[in-house]
């Protein structure tokens, strides 16, 4: 090996170390650890072992079910029953004010409106830009790379990823939405359950039955209060809430 070679190597080597050492410091550390993770996931689904699956609906089941409406989100979790937007929390208490402000805040990011694959694409680029960019620009003259800058650094840096996330990904909302197999004509005239604690003119929520997982529809009364539990049949839909008008089926016994 001649020496020009070794010194070559040695200069290669040093470049590489210089490198990793700039990707691997302060708050830029976690966004290249992101960005390894999310390129390791992408070679894995290249060569087909986990599908990417661009499906934009996001199912926990058991915990809480999303349905995005003109008026919010609603959840309906096994603590009690919301609608946000309209901030009607069923469970009352800061508990439930808390848990309905986190759920609004993860909807405005587009979180779960679009494929999460997509979602978190985006956000591990723009994080990793954005901590790259400001640390070696303007944070490192000010900040030692030690545990409690960096955690305040990588925080503020994720709210600027999320924001510039939803930004990005605010054109792609509603593109990936697979067509509903039950639409307003076919609910038209069926019968649903009250899932929420009661359903009024202004407030309520119901379970229509399907032959897979029940659909959860924002109702409202055309009449007094129902509560949780009763059969109501649904008589008209407003399409620009996406509400459904219901009104509670009577025994025969009271026809």
């Amino acid at each position: 090996m001649t020496r020009t070679t070794r010194v070559g190597e040695i200069a290669v080597n040093e470049a590489i170390k210089d490198f990793l050492d700039q990707l691997f410091i302060g708050p830029v550390w976690p966004a290249s650890v992101l960005v390894c993770l999310m390129v390791l996931y992408a070679l894995i689904a290249m060569i087909g072992l986990v599908d990417l699956g661009l499906e934009g609906d996001v199912d926990i089941d058991g915990s809480l079910d999303l349905d995005p409406g003109a008026d919010g989100i609603d959840l309906e979790a096994d603590g009690g029953d919301f609608e946000l937007g309209d901030f009607d929390v069923s469970q009352g208490g800061l508990a439930g004010l808390l848990t309905g402000m986190g759920a609004m805040t993860i909807r405005l990011t587009n979180f779960g409106r679009v494929p999460l694959v997509i979602w978190f694409g985006v956000f591990t680029l723009v994080f990793w830009a954005v901590s790259y960019g400001l640390w070696h620009g303007f944070d490192s003259e000010s900040y030692a790379p030690t545990w409690i800058p960096v955690i305040l650094l990588t925080i503020r840096n994720g709210v600027i990823a999320m924001v510039a996330t939803k930004l990005a990904t605010e054109p792609l909302v509603g593109r990936f939405e697979p067509q509903p197999g039950y639409d307003q004509h076919r609910l038209m005239g069926g019968t649903c359950e009250i899932s929420s604690v009661s359903a009024t003119p202004s407030f309520g929520q119901a379970k229509f039955r399907t032959n897979a997982a029940p659909l959860l529809l924002n109702v409202r009364t055309n009449g007094p209060e129902i509560p949780k539990g009763t059969e109501v049949r649904i008589v008209a839909f407003d399409p620009a809430r996406r509400i459904y008008t219901v009104t509670e089926i009577k025994p025969e016994t009271e026809l």
